[in-house]
């Protein structure tokens, strides 16, 4: 049973014209067995084919970057104009490790007639393993990171407020607007800025919640515990631990934390657990470590997204000796004296 997500990228890539001949015959096999796939892929390729004249020529020779923001606002601004029923936009605009540029997306009715009580709700999603990145219509810069996604309201941002909500990891380049401060909505705290360059993380399974500021400030306003309050400067890190109710305040060099929004992972004096984290969560996969306490040692070095998982697990084991089994989605890594 295929997943939505890799039906998602699948389409993205077909209809963007990188597939290759292997996923080209996946897809026809669904769109031959599945009568929603075929709608989907119906709605997503004629979207594309409009969508891409709106886009200058020379973006589409240029730099990927450019072209995914351009292609991004343009749906955003398609889906704000779009007043008459609720739609939900879900925009897959892909860095990914074999991938390359993939934009798919699709747009479901959700209910037979508009009402303006209604949220247009405009959803950036990044599959496992892919970045996503786009511009808001306030000219605000968001990256999405793998297995996250930003969603915020058409109808009303940038006209009464700015707010976005986030589930998992995304980086923001707000736009500065002193009269319409920039929200962002995590379960554990929600953060309001004029404009800054933040990174922020999410995550109800761990029970964590993290800011890093890049530049300016930045205030915190917690939903559990004491619901304390807090401004942030520049080169700080937050970090929030919903399970005991405590919080760490550190002095950091941001690049550290926001490197994944240029396809890199740096360590500085890491653990190897805080490694197969990041790794488990772009991945998709599971490690098992023997024994547990190799979890412990530490290292330094770089990750990029456009290498493939061996190649990480060939540079842990260069440098510590640390050997690695694959099988389907798990990886088990043994250290033996």
């Amino acid at each position: 049973m295929k997943t939505k997500n890799h039906i998602d990228i699948l389409i993205g890539k077909v209809v963007s014209g990188n597939a290759g001949p292997g996923e080209q015959e996946e897809l026809n096999e669904l769109l031959r067995s599945s009568e929603e796939v075929r709608i989907l892929f119906e709605e997503s390729r004629k979207a594309w084919e409009k969508g891409v004249t709106h886009i200058p020529q020379s973006l589409l020779d240029g730099d990927k970057t450019r072209l995914r923001a351009e292609y991004c606002r343009h749906l955003s601004e398609k889906v704000r104009r779009s007043g008459r029923r609720l739609l939900i936009y879900k925009i897959a605009a892909m860095l990914a490790l074999p991938i390359g540029l993939a934009v798919g997306f699709y747009l479901l009715d959700r209910s037979p007639s508009y009402s303006s009580d209604v949220p247009n709700l405009c959803e950036v999603a990044a599959p496992s393993g892919n970045i996503c990145s786009c511009i808001l219509p306030d000219g605000t810069k968001v990256w999405v990171n793998a297995g996250s996604s930003a969603t915020y309201d058409i109808a009303d941002f940038n006209r009464r407020s700015r707010t976005v909500s986030i589930s998992g990891e995304a980086y923001f380049e707000v736009a500065a607007n002193e009269k319409k401060p920039f929200r962002v909505i995590t379960p554990y705290a929600d953060i309001k800025v004029t404009g800054t360059a933040f990174n922020v993380s999410s995550c109800t399974e761990t029970q964590r919640f993290e800011v890093v500021l890049s530049e300016g400030t930045i205030e915190l306003q917690f939903k559990e515990g004491a619901m304390k309050s807090y401004s942030l400067k520049s080169n700080q890190r937050l970090i929030y631990f919903a399970m005991n109710d405590e919080i760490d305040l550190l002095t950091v060099d941001p690049r550290l934390f926001t490197s994944w929004r240029n396809g890199e992972l740096i360590f500085k004096d890491a653990t190897l657990n805080d490694i197969i984290a990041e790794l488990e969560r772009i991945y998709n996969i599971s490690f098992h470590l023997t024994p547990a306490s190799i979890g412990e040692m530490r290292f330094r070095g770089m990750f990029s997204y456009n290498n493939n998982l061996i190649e990480a697990l060939e540079k842990i084991n260069k440098t510590s000796g640390i050997s690695y089994y694959i099988k389907e989605n798990e990886v088990w890594l043994t250290k033996t004296n």
